[in-house]
């Protein structure tokens, strides 16, 4: 099977993420290769597309958005499955509303329809002071929104990783039992 991961990164977490999703993939065997979203080109070759970003402001970075809109069509007719990387990977409840996690995915899903095979959200790391001016932003209007008390907010500042190998591993390991069930 030949596998395409297409990312985007901002900071290099989704990258690193990609590359061990690839990893697992090749110790099965596959054909794995992972692209740039902002260079890839066209998922034409590939028996299964997994797809991830970042996010930020509730959604994929823009270079993952547009190359999901670019091949929609092609994408729809073929495996996909998509990952998002945060640092709290389960949604929370804020005003009876979910916010965040896996439902962030839900609009690429939507957008992919049936060819979605599999999703998941996998933990990233969050490095505060190399973020920029826009994104800390967002980040502290995200933590005000949430309702956390400023003691919290200072702990989610400092810089720390949740970045799990194992975690990307089993992500792969559930596509391809996913592939080889659909091959049955």
């Amino acid at each position: 099977m030949k596998v395409n991961i297409i990312f985007s990164t901002r900071y290099g977490s989704t990258g690193q993420i990609a590359s061990w999703i690839a990893e697992r993939f090749s110790a099965d065997g596959h054909e794995a290769f992972t692209a740039d979203a902002s260079s890839a080109g066209a998922p034409v070759d590939a028996d299964l597309t997994v797809m991830g970003s970042g996010i930020y402001s509730h959604g994929y970075l823009k270079p993952l958005e547009e190359y999901i809109g670019r091949y929609a069509e092609t994408l729809a007719d073929k495996k996909t499955a998509l990952f998002g990387v945060a640092m709290k990977t389960e949604p929370i409840m804020h005003n009876g509303r979910s916010h965040g996690g896996i439902l962030m995915l839900e609009k690429y899903a939507a957008k992919l329809g049936k060819s979605v095979i599999g999703c998941a959200m996998l933990h990233g790391q969050m490095i505060f002071s190399s973020m920029t001016d826009e994104d800390k932003e967002g980040l502290m209007s995200f933590y005000r929104m949430a309702g956390f008390s400023e003691t919290e907010t200072n702990e989610r500042m400092k810089p720390r990783t949740m970045m799990n190998k194992a975690e990307c591993w089993e992500f792969a390991e559930n596509l391809i039992k996913s592939v080889n069930r659909i091959k049955q």
